[in-house]
């Protein structure tokens, strides 16, 4: 098993985190890992090569949601950033595509496509 993650955003801030007063990009990674008991077991590593197989083929994608303790109640943990992990699909074999006919218009860059830029947030 590869130790690249499956997925990845290598376009994220967080609120509040300055180098002088500029902001910082960071980069996540994530991985789909098997149970202790479960550690290079065929079974698992075929699930989890599954799961990340579809999650190429249908565009899904994980969101990560950063909550920090501002104190004891449960409405004293506010949000300081939300990020989509998409799947990474370097390492996946490429389909046969089907020779699609010309298209008139130029195509429009799904939501899916691209990390958000402007985070809400952040605005």
């Amino acid at each position: 098993m590869s130790n690249k993650p499956q997925l990845g955003n290598s376009k994220l801030q967080i609120q509040g985190y300055m180098d002088n007063g500029q902001t910082v990009d960071m980069a996540a990674s994530g991985w789909i890992n098997e149970p202790m008991e479960m550690k290079d077991n065929p079974a698992a590593l075929a699930a989890i090569n599954q799961i990340h197989q579809l999650m190429v083929q249908h565009r899904l994608k994980v969101n990560i949601q950063i909550k920090a303790r501002k104190g004891q109640e449960a409405r004293d943990w506010p949000k300081i950033g939300s990020w989509n992990l998409f799947p990474n699909d370097r390492d996946m074999p490429q389909q046969p595509q089907q020779q699609a006919q010309p298209q008139q218009q130029p195509q429009q860059t799904q939501a899916w496509q691209q990390p958000q830029q402007n985070p809400p947030w952040r605005t």
